[in-house]
């Protein structure tokens, strides 16, 4: 069951099963206001139906893992697993948000939003961005821009804040404090328990990220799938990250025909990290990330002169 706090429309599941018939005093973890909260008996009680969000990611083993977190917290799932899916998915059930993974296939982040935002009776879904690299030490700050989505979550931090996250836009709240001066992102906002404003466990926390970076070395590394597929997956992922977190030096090198100048920092750590992962001569000789940063670059041009 759904309630909100009366002074700032703060949203919390409670457990209706559990406390129907009583009053219950909350304290709201947003405004910390306190709040009496009379929970019906339960043959009063019509049916809710559940909020749908969409988890669109290319591994199936992530979404796996993030929609088991995002239904224990009371929603409706749906799954997508590359663009052309995920828009043909959202078409036919109209979620209320989307967390999509700027590195999804066949469209990248700044399409799929385009393309949700024009579609009829979507364009008021709140879309959460997920960045693609499980690291929790590359960026120490916000992205500069999100391409016309509402927020954005890096990996290792969904299993204590996705959550909060989606009922923070669904409550109508502004998105979470980006990275502070010192490089800590700052905690607020909802909060899923009643009164006591628990928070998730350390334990659940760790958890979750083991499952996550499992996942994600499962998709780069998984011997069933061709050398090549997974290096092209890979640079997909780099070039995808770097267009979340540099959105204006790549618009403005593609304005101004210097965008190898202005990224070269990027360019040159994500063929570190390539080399890393795919050492191989017929590999690096492929020229595979130069081709994934082209495709990236020519796509965004697109958009641009649309």
């Amino acid at each position: 069951m759904i309630v909100k706090c009366p002074s700032c429309a703060a949203r919390f599941r409670m457990d209706h099963e559990k406390l129907a018939g009583k009053r219950v005093t909350m304290r709201c973890a947003r405004c910390r206001n306190p709040f009496k909260v009379e929970l019906p008996h339960s043959s009063c009680v019509q049916v809710e139906r559940k909020v749908r969000v969409m988890i669109a990611h290319s591994d199936s083993e992530l979404c796996g893992t993030i929609r088991k977190l995002v239904v224990d917290a009371g929603f409706e799932v749906l799954l997508g697993h590359d663009g052309a899916e995920v828009l043909t998915v959202m078409d036919a059930s109209r979620p209320k948000i989307a967390v999509v993974d700027v590195a999804l296939q066949g469209l990248y982040a700044f399409e799929v939003v385009d393309k949700v935002r024009c579609r009829p009776g979507l364009a008021d879904v709140k879309i959460i961005l997920l960045s693609s690299v499980y690291n929790k030490a590359a960026y120490k700050r916000a992205p500069t821009s999100l391409y016309g989505a509402d927020d954005y979550i890096e990996k290792h931090h969904i299993p204590d804040d996705l959550v909060l996250k989606i009922n923070r836009l669904l409550a109508g709240a502004v998105p979470a404090p980006g990275p502070t001066a010192d490089g800590e992102v700052e905690k607020s906002g909802v909060q899923l328990t009643p009164a006591e404003g628990t928070s998730q466990s350390l334990a659940f926390i760790n958890a979750v990220n083991e499952k996550i970076q499992t996942a994600e070395d499962h998709e780069i590394s998984a011997a069933d799938v061709p050398e090549r597929d997974r290096a092209e997956r890979l640079a997909r992922v780099i070039v995808s990250d770097i267009s979340l977190y540099y959105q204006d030096r790549i618009d403005e090198g593609i304005v101004k025909g210097n965008w190898s100048e202005l990224l070269a920092t990027e360019i040159k750590e994500a063929r570190r990290l390539f080399r890393e992962r795919f050492p191989r001569p017929e590999i690096q000789n492929s020229k595979i990330l130069e081709a994934a940063f082209l495709d990236l670059l020519e796509k965004r041009r697109r958009e641009l002169e649309d």
